[in-house]
């Protein structure tokens, strides 16, 4: 009897404490909920502001890779690269769409939805473009597109995953384990998956 009087209590207090902890969790659930409605509700009544001082990505025709070729899928990417360096690019992904718009304005959101979506077609283009040209074995120009991509920011690790592979194809073991030591000195946000990745791929060469 006195055991299972122990029992009880023990259970009692166990369910307190659960019932505790469920409402506690909910009223941070709700605070967090809360202060998003209330950052978005002050985000679409964001005043539009001067957005020309914001620094647009220039690219000149001149860097994209000169391929003498007749593969389609090459002269397609190409292509599409050339329309689109002509567009304002910017990279915001920094940003929530509700961050854009308290910093600048519901008016310009758009705009620089806009802006950040070209640029990301960009960089999906150049990755495209290497692998067209590593299709067709073109490893000068697909290092060269790959090396483009990380100059413009792209932090994609296919395009890691496939430079390191190329060079593995040109037998260059040793570019492997420089791309790991740039990666591993840089600020990359995956840094160490990437690594990670790079020694796997490494590790197959023969």
């Amino acid at each position: 009897m006195k055991f299972m009087i122990i029992y009880l209590v023990c259970f009692f207090i166990f369910l307190a404490w659960l019932l505790y902890e469920q409402k506690k969790k909910q009223k941070i659930v709700k605070k967090r909920s809360d202060n998003f409605w209330a950052r978005e509700e002050a985000a679409n009544h964001a005043r539009k502001k001067d957005i020309s001082h914001l620094p647009q990505i220039r690219v000149e025709e001149t860097e994209l890779p000169a391929i003498d070729t007749d593969d389609e899928s090459i002269l397609y990417y190409i292509g599409q690269l050339k329309e689109i360096i002509k567009m304002p690019m910017m990279d915001l992904s920094e940003y929530t769409n509700t961050d854009l718009k308290l910093a600048y304005g519901v008016g310009n959101f758009k705009t620089l939805s806009d802006y950040d979506e070209t640029f990301h077609n960009f960089l999906t283009d150049l990755s495209c473009l290497g692998r067209a040209c590593t299709r067709a074995k073109l490893y000068d120009a697909a290092i060269q597109t790959y090396e483009m991509a990380f100059r413009y920011g792209s932090t994609k690790l296919s395009d890691y995953e496939d430079l390191a592979g190329i060079y593995l194809a040109m037998d260059e073991p040793g570019k492997v384990t420089a791309l790991i030591q740039q990666v591993e000195t840089g600020n990359h946000p995956r840094k160490a998956s990437v690594v990670e990745a790079l020694k796997r791929i490494l590790s197959t060469y023969r």
